[in-house]
């Protein structure tokens, strides 16, 4: 159960616009109990769900979970992000395939295929849209790959409203596991053979950094003329899902239309120990693009960074995935 403590946060969190999910096997568990008991648990407050590997039993229960969300929020929260195989992360057409699988076997509306953001993730990402599968982005750990996952939305939505398709119901989201960033980023600056103060002031700079950056990629893309077309016709802005969180996340990642994912064990110490202090990306690129250029500086290469991190989540992805089935 969450506390009350916890619950206020999660409140806090949807005043400025931050969606709170759930993540992990406890937290998924935790939702799709909610309906004996939502008061107890916090549940009207949480609106969405990044679930593991799991059954379809156990995602359609969250789902059900979230329904009320889901409804009263006319589809823009109450969502269930669930993995397709990641063993097929280099496949396009397996992983349009599985995604068809995975959403008939679920057969939820408020149900999003996690696609993991390689170059063939990206084709399928497309392709989804472009045939009505919503669709949660994984392993976005750059902002260069976050304007190849804009890219592959729009071309996606924009295929749909060409084939008549309702907008409205297609939803979009991309999946930054920021605290993998941040604990890369200072495994890094602790193995530089000389070090000082301007590494010690990088620590836990990277994760926000990039935020800040793929958050003002985005409201420069929402402000184009084509995407006003789009959302004219009943599209959704893309959203922004910050994963892999710590407590310290939880304060420093805080934006309009964002969400984040946590346990509720991080919900629960970012409660007690985190004050919010209100937005903490809108017109902070500038900022981001300092810390960038300072990591960059000390010899942290940030397209090494990404392609290191996707290696490796890759790899634990689809351990877990064999583990798991």
């Amino acid at each position: 159960m969450l506390s009350r403590v916890a619950v206020g946060l999660l409140k806090q969190l949807a005043a400025e616009g931050v969606s709170p999910w759930l993540a992990d096997v406890s937290g998924v568990e935790l939702l799709a109990g909610a309906q004996a008991d939502p008061a107890g648990v916090g549940a009207a407050f949480l609106q969405g769900v990044v679930a593991p590997v799991a059954s379809s039993a156990a995602v359609r229960r969250c789902c059900d979970a979230l329904r009320d969300v889901f409804h009263a929020s006319e589809g823009v929260h109450g969502r269930v992000s669930v993995p397709v195989d990641p063993r097929y992360a280099h496949d396009a057409n397996a992983l349009i395939e599985a995604a068809r699988s995975v959403r008939n076997e679920v057969g939820r509306a408020n149900v999003l295929m996690r696609i993991p953001a390689t170059a063939a993730g990206l084709v399928a990402l497309e392709e989804c849209l472009a045939i009505g599968i919503g669709v949660d982005a994984d392993l976005v750990f750059s902002v260069e790959r976050y304007e190849e996952v804009l890219d592959a939305v729009l071309l996606g939505l924009e295929r749909a409203f060409m084939a008549g398709l309702p907008l409205v119901e297609i939803v979009a989201t991309a999946s930054v596991p920021v605290g993998l960033l941040d604990a890369e980023v200072n495994a890094r600056l602790a193995a530089l053979p000389v070090r000082g103060m301007p590494a010690a002031a990088a620590r836990g700079t990277a994760a926000l950094a990039v935020a800040r950056q793929i958050y003002r990629v985005r409201e420069q893309r929402l402000g184009s003329d084509w995407w006003r077309v789009l959302r004219a016709a009943g599209a959704m802005p893309p959203g922004l899902l910050w994963t892999a969180t710590g407590p310290r996340h939880v304060g420093a990642l805080v934006g309009w239309n964002t969400a984040q994912a946590a346990t509720p064990e991080v919900f629960e110490t970012a409660a007690r120990y985190v004050k919010l202090r209100g937005d903490t990306l809108l017109n902070a690129h500038a900022e981001g693009r300092g810390a960038l250029d300072a990591l960059e500086a000390l010899g942290i290469r940030m397209a090494d960074v990404a392609t290191a991190l996707e290696t490796g989540a890759l790899a634990r992805l689809q351990r877990d995935w064999v583990l798991g089935t």
